[in-house]
C-alpha cells in the first residue's frame, strides 16, 4: 500500500511548469480522473476487495481474467450489505456480479456468506461515488443504484458533471444504467434536510432529474413506481425492510448509456 494524502492536502500536489498542470508528488498515487476531478482519489495502487473478514488486493488484469469466464457484468453501486448482489448471483451464473461500498464492516456481511460457498461470480469492493478504483472503470453491462442513502442519493437527485463522468466510466458503450429510489421528509426529516433534498414526484423525477441524465448522453428507456409488494422482489436487505414498513413513493429509472 503506497501513503497517500487527501487532494485538498498541499502535500498531494506539486505544479509542473512544463506542461502547466498539478501532478502528484512521489509515492501519492491518484486515478486518472483525480486531475479533472480532484476529490476523486483512490488511496491504493490496487483496487480492494472484502473475502469474508479480510481484504486482498485485485489488479485491473486479474479481475478481467475473471470475467473471460462470464456473458456480463453486473455492478451495484452502494451495495451496503452486499445482499442484493449475492441473492442475483446465486441465480444467475452466467454473469458475474460486483458490490461497491465504503464500508468495509457492510460488505463483510454477505460475503461471509459467499465465502463459505465458494461463490466465483461475485467480489466486494471498497469504493463509492466519490472515491471509485479505476479497476472498475468500462466494466459493466448493467449498472444499478438500488436506494441510495447520503451522497449516493444527492447525486442522484441532483447529479452533477462529476456524477456523470463516474457513471459513465463505469458503464460500457451502449450500457444499461438502473436506478431505484425513494425518500420521505416525515420518515427521514434530518437527511433530506442535510442533503437539501426536494420533495420527491413524478414531476420532479421528469422534469428535472430525467433530462439532466438525458443530457449526459443517459436515454430514459423507462420511469415507473413501484408498489409496496413489489419491494421484496428487489432482494436487497432495505427492499425487504421497506416492504414492511410505511407505504412511502418508490421510483424506478432504466436508462441506457448513449
Amino acid at each position: 500500500v503506497m501513503p497517500f494524502a487527501r487532494t485538498n492536502s498541499r502535500s498531494a500536489w506539486k505544479f509542473d511548469a512544463s506542461n502547466n498542470r498539478p501532478v502528484a508528488r512521489p509515492g501519492i498515487y491518484l486515478n486518472p480522473n483525480v486531475l479533472r476531478y480532484p476529490r476523486v482519489l483512490s488511496y491504493h495502487w490496487l483496487m480492494i476487495i472484502v473475502k469474508g473478514n479480510k481484504t486482498e488486493e485485485l489488479s485491473r488484469g486479474k479481475l478481467e481474467e475473471l470475467l473471460n469466464n462470464y456473458e456480463r457484468v453486473v455492478l451495484d453501486l452502494g451495495t451496503g450489505d452486499g445482499r442484493f448482489v449475492y441473492e442475483h448471483a446465486l441465480r444467475e451464473h452466467p454473469t458475474f456480479f460486483i458490490g461497491v461500498d465504503p464500508s468495509q464492516k457492510q460488505l463483510e456481511v454477505y460475503s461471509k456468506k459467499a465465502v463459505r460457498k465458494k461463490m466465483e461470480n461475485l467480489i466486494y469492493v471498497v469504493g463509492s461515488i466519490e472515491v471509485l478504483p479505476q479497476e472498475l472503470f468500462k466494466i459493466a453491462d448493467l449498472l444499478y443504484i438500488v436506494f441510495p442513502w447520503g451522497t449516493l442519493l444527492k447525486s442522484t437527485v441532483d447529479p452533477d458533471e462529476k456524477t456523470f463522468y463516474i457513471l459513465s466510466n463505469i458503464l460500457k458503450p451502449q450500457g444499461t444504467l438502473e436506478i431505484i429510489f425513494g425518500y420521505t421528509s416525515e420518515a427521514e426529516p434530518s437527511e433530506t434536510v442535510r442533503l437539501e433534498l426536494p420533495e420527491i414526484s413524478e414531476e420532479l423525477i421528469s422534469g428535472s432529474v430525467v433530462p439532466k441524465f438525458e443530457n449526459a448522453g443517459f436515454k430514459m428507456e423507462k420511469l415507473e413506481r413501484l408498489e409496496k409488494l413489489q419491494l421484496k422482489d428487489i432482494r436487497s436487505t432495505w427492499g425487504k425492510r421497506l416492504s414492511f414498513g410505511q407505504d412511502r413513493v418508490i421510483y424506478r429509472i432504466l436508462f441506457k448509456r448513449e
